[in-house]
């Protein structure tokens, strides 16, 4: 498939972004407390990104099983652009109750959140593009590295 070392590429710096969890983790001290948008910027960090570690490989074994380039892009980006509705809107309530939606960072959380899921959508149902996919890969990794600045800043 075209684009496979891009795909693979994308989903390694998604492996790579969880990481920064542990660092954001590790540069908080004892005497500030987690508060709850605290702990959703780094579940935002670690999920977000193991999807995309995921989700990178998903179109290269759709196309392995149906055998068909254009169809592998239309079912992959259906099953993750139907994936990522459920998670932004788990995560959105969340986002809503602990009032992270009040905040720069969390309103970029969502809005890139959103591009992501519009894009593979998009792409289900009009383009069939590696290029698109890969796109909507990085606005979800936008997301890891909004959170993970957003938790850095806050230790400071």
């Amino acid at each position: 498939m075209q684009g496979d070392a891009l795909l693979i590429g994308i989903g390694t710096f998604g492996i790579g972004t969880a990481g920064f969890a542990a660092v954001a983790a590790s540069l908080r001290s004892e005497s500030k407390l987690w508060t709850p948008v605290h702990s959703i910027r780094v579940r935002a960090i670690v999920s977000t990104s193991f999807n995309v570690a995921f989700e990178s490989v998903v179109p290269l074994i759709a196309a392995l099983m149906l055998g068909d380039i254009h169809s592998a892009l239309v079912v992959a980006s259906l099953v993750t652009g139907t994936y990522a509705l459920c998670v932004i809107t788990i995560r959105g309530r969340q986002f809503v109750q602990t009032r992270a939606i009040r905040l720069r960072s969390g309103q970029m959380m969502v809005v890139s959140g959103v591009t992501s899921t519009t894009l593979f959508l998009l792409n289900a149902f009009f383009f069939a593009s590696v290029g698109v996919y890969a796109l909507a890969l990085c606005f979800q990794l936008l997301t890891a590295a909004v959170s993970f600045y957003s938790l850095i800043a806050d230790t400071t």
